[in-house]
């Protein structure tokens, strides 16, 4: 039985002008072209929409065995975080600040970074983080309650939800992108979410590769130690980026893989269903969040939702997670244009309980 588990969620806000002028002089060092982006550098990938309030919120209604919320951000703390504490939603301690500087301590060289597959390889060094915990981007949220079985089987298993497929097909694509971008005159490839599962599957002598979606992760933080300390030098190449490549592994990928290599990981189906994007985040998708008819939710690139589906979507989430949720938190959300003067102050700092100053 498993005696703790943690959530972490990395978290930026890229409008901050501090975060956006380091960002920029990343880009100009790094060779990128403002007017060619790659989709590890579109804006909307630092954008800031208050998804991790809804992140959160969804962990205290529907996973209340969740010991401690961690937060990890590069020298800025999300407004009004505070006030979830301080609205008696959860106890002073339950949720914590992390900074970059405190997981990348030892490897400050590769600070500051905008890769959230660099960040991703260091959560482990979270101090005091749970042995078993569950890793979200800020645009991922639990959809119906969650039990530990949900996570962890009865075996001991971590429940992983995916499928077995081939990584020679994604590896044809990886090699022909690059061509591509070589013979365009030496364009930086996109990075690909499939792809860098695909490196993490091989990187373990492996022919196929889980294809998961974008949910929570169940991870044991043993296996990340165990594999980095091992392999200083692929770590190392891995933190290198500043923004995600082609040729990098996926650190949730790997912990995945390893933990199936040593036959510690339960499959169950895959779904999407309750994913949503620009574009495509309809009733019937809202549907599935208001019934709870899926386990997870995400939704990507709210900053570029249309004016009547955005609407649509904080409607639907703010009946299912309103009463999880600072008054604060939703005004903030109601005055996006005003958020500027919503920011906390950034801190210096190593681990902060969200109730204590740095």
């Amino acid at each position: 039985m498993v005696a703790e588990i943690d959530a972490v969620i990395t978290w930026v806000d890229g409008n901050d002008r501090a975060h956006r002028k380091k960002r920029e002089q990343a880009l100009a060092l790094g060779g990128y072209r403002k007017d060619e982006p790659t989709n590890a550098t579109y804006e909307t990938r630092f954008a800031n929409q208050g998804e991790i309030y809804y992140c959160i919120a969804s962990i205290l209604k529907y996973a209340p065995f969740i010991r401690r919320i961690y937060i990890v951000t590069d020298g800025q703390i999300p407004a009004h975080i505070l006030d979830f504490a301080k609205s008696g939603l959860c106890g002073a301690e339950k949720i914590q600040i992390v900074d970059h500087r405190r997981i990348f301590r030892g490897y400050e060289e590769f600070l500051p970074t905008f890769n959230s597959l660099t960040i991703e390889s260091m959560l482990w060094r979270i101090p005091g983080l749970a042995e078993t915990f569950l890793y979200f981007n800020d645009d991922v949220f639990l959809n119906a309650p969650l039990s530990v079985s949900d996570l962890v089987s009865d075996e001991g298993k971590l429940v992983v939800y995916g499928r077995l497929r081939s990584i020679y097909p994604l590896t044809i694509k990886h090699h022909l992108r690059k061509l591509r971008c070589h013979l365009a005159g030496g364009k930086i490839p996109s990075a690909h979410f499939k792809t860098a599962q695909a490196h993490s599957a091989r990187l373990l002598g492996l022919g196929q590769y889980i294809e998961i979606g974008h949910i929570p992760h169940v991870m044991r933080r043993s296996a990340f130690a165990n594999f980095s300390k091992s392999n200083l030098d692929l770590l190392k190449k891995q933190l290198e980026p500043k923004f995600r490549t082609i040729d990098q592994f996926s650190p949730v990928g790997l912990s995945n893989h390893y933990e199936f290599t040593c036959g510690n990981i339960e499959l169950r189906p895959r779904s999407d269903g309750a994913y949503l994007k620009p574009r495509d985040a309809g009733q019937k998708r809202l549907s599935l969040i208001a019934a709870e008819k899926e386990l997870f939710g995400c939704v990507q690139s709210l900053d570029e939702f249309s004016r009547g589906d955005l609407e649509a979507f904080r409607n639907t989430m703010l009946k299912k997670f309103g009463a999880y949720m600072p008054r604060t938190a939703i005004t903030w959300m109601d005055n996006l244009d005003n958020r500027a003067a919503s920011r906390q102050p950034e801190f210096e700092g190593s681990v902060v309980p969200v109730g204590q100053t740095a």
